[in-house]
C-alpha cells in the first residue's frame, strides 16, 4: 500500500513539475525566428529584433510594425509499467498573443538611430489539469513592456539596448474533488531588467563577407509576484490573506552567427546561457517569510544551442521563404533516484519548420515547433517516466511603412 501511495504522489508531482518546467528558456518573438529554431541573435534584421538582439534594429530602413500570435498544446504523460493503472495523460491547449512592436528608423548621415517599443508575453501562466482527485486552472502571465534603441554606428558595427518593464496578472484555482475544498490565488507581476546587444556585419567591410556576429546580455533581477489567497474549507473556517513571492531571474547571455550562401540561402546558429543553477524562490505570506526553494531542481544552468536555415524562393509576386531549425531544450527539472534525490538535468530537443510570404509592403510568416523531453523517477518495481511534449504554431505579420 505504501508503494502504491508513493506512485500516486510521484505521478501527481511529476505532472505538476512538468507544467512549471517550460517557459524558463526565455526567447524572443516572431514566426520567422521560430522557423529558424530561434537562431536569431546573429541575424535580428526585422521589427522583432528588439526581443532578440536590440542592436539589430539599426539595420532597419523603414518603419516596421509587427504582431505575433501563438497556439500552444502541451501533453504530459506518465507511465509506470508495474502499475499501468497509475498512468496519467493530460492535454491542454490555448491561443495567446505573443508579441507586438513598432520601430522608427531615423537617418543622420551614415548613422541610423532606431527607437522602438515592444510588448511580449514572457511567461505564460495558462494551465489546466483534471485528474480523479483534483481539478486545477490558471491563467495570465508575466509580460514585458520594452522601450529600446538600436544604432548603426558604421556599416559594420551596431549597438543597442532595452529597458524591460515586467508586469502582468495571474489567477489560479484548485478543487479537491474528495473533500470539495477549494483554494485560489490572484495577483500581479513586477520587475525591471536591461538588455544590451552588439552586432558586427562583415558585409560592411571594403571587401564584403556575408557573415554577421551578434551578442546579447540580460541583467539579473527579482521577479516579484504579489497577491491574495483564499482557502474555502468544508469542515473548518475559511482562510484568506496576502502573499509576496520573489523569483531570482539570473544573468543571461548569448552569442549568434549567421551567413549567406549565395543570394537565397541563410544559415544561423545561436548559443545562449541562462544562469539558473543557484537561483532561489522566496515565499512570504502575510508579511512572514515561510519558505525558500531552488528554482532549478537539478541546480544546473540552462545552456541552449539553436540552429536554423532559410531558403528564399523568389517569384514575380513576392518571396516565399522555406525555413527549418533545431534546438536543444534544457529544463529546470531533474531525474530522481529512489530516495527522491535529484540526479541529472532533464533536457530534450525540438525542431521547427516555417514558411510565409514577403512583399514590398508586408511580411507574413508562420512556424510550427515541437519540443519533447522525458523525466524519470526511480521506484520500487521500475521507473515512473513522464514524457512532455509541447507543440506550437506561431503566426506573425510585419507591416512596412
Amino acid at each position: 500500500m505504501q508503494n502504491r501511495m508513493q506512485v500516486v504522489v510521484a505521478a501527481l508531482v511529476i505532472l505538476a513539475s512538468a507544467a512549471n518546467a517550460q517557459g524558463w528558456n526565455i526567447l524572443g518573438a516572431g514566426a520567422r525566428a521560430e522557423g529558424l529554431g530561434g537562431a536569431f541573435i546573429g541575424l535580428a534584421d526585422d521589427a522583432t529584433a528588439i526581443s532578440w538582439n536590440p542592436s539589430g534594429l539599426g539595420q532597419l530602413e523603414r518603419t516596421e510594425f509587427s504582431v505575433v500570435g501563438r497556439w500552444v498544446q502541451e501533453d504530459y504523460k506518465t507511465e509506470f509499467p508495474s502499475h499501468p493503472e497509475f498512468g496519467r495523460t493530460q492535454i491542454q491547449s490555448h491561443f495567446t498573443y505573443n508579441f507586438a512592436s513598432i520601430a522608427f528608423p531615423l537617418h543622420a548621415g551614415r548613422v541610423t538611430i532606431v527607437p522602438a517599443v515592444g510588448f511580449q508575453k514572457q511567461l505564460d501562466a495558462y494551465g489546466r489539469t483534471n485528474t480523479e482527485d483534483q481539478e486545477y486552472e490558471s491563467s495570465g502571465g508575466a509580460n514585458t513592456l520594452t522601450p529600446g534603441i538600436g544604432i548603426k554606428l558604421h556599416p559594420m558595427f551596431y549597438i543597442g539596448g532595452t529597458v524591460n518593464i515586467w508586469l502582468g496578472n495571474f489567477e489560479n484555482s484548485t478543487l479537491d474533488k474528495s473533500t470539495k475544498n477549494t483554494s485560489s490565488n490572484e495577483g500581479s507581476y513586477s520587475g525591471l531588467n536591461f538588455t544590451a546587444g552588439l552586432l558586427v556585419d562583415f558585409e560592411g567591410m571594403k571587401n564584403p563577407i556575408p557573415i554577421k556576429l551578434g551578442a546579447t546580455i540580460k541583467t539579473p533581477f527579482e521577479l516579484e509576484y504579489d497577491g491574495s489567497y483564499k482557502w474555502e474549507q468544508t469542515t473548518t473556517a475559511d482562510q484568506s490573506g496576502k502573499f509576496l513571492n520573489k523569483v531570482e531571474l539570473p544573468l543571461m547571455y548569448g552569442f549568434g552567427a549567421s551567413g549567406r550562401i549565395g543570394e537565397n540561402l541563410t544559415l544561423a546558429v545561436d548559443f545562449e546561457s541562462r544562469l539558473y543553477g543557484d537561483q532561489r524562490i522566496f515565499f512570504t505570506t502575510d508579511k512572514e517569510p515561510i519558505d525558500t526553494t531552488d528554482l532549478s531542481d537539478s541546480k544546473e544552468d540552462l545552456n541552449q544551442v539553436r540552429v536554423g536555415a532559410e531558403y528564399l524562393i523568389v517569384t514575380s509576386a513576392g518571396v516565399i521563404p522555406i525555413r527549418a531549425g533545431f534546438r536543444t531544450v534544457p529544463t529546470l527539472l531533474a531525474d530522481h533516484d529512489s530516495r527522491g534525490n535529484s540526479k541529472d538535468q532533464v533536457s530534450g530537443t525540438g525542431f521547427t519548420v516555417g514558411t510565409g510570404f514577403i512583399s514590398q509592403s508586408f511580411a507574413f510568416d508562420v512556424a510550427y515547433s515541437r519540443s519533447k523531453w522525458k523525466q524519470s523517477y526511480e521506484m520500487v518495481g521500475g521507473n515512473l517516466d513522464a514524457t512532455n511534449t509541447v507543440q506550437m504554431v506561431s503566426a506573425s505579420l510585419i507591416i512596412y511603412f
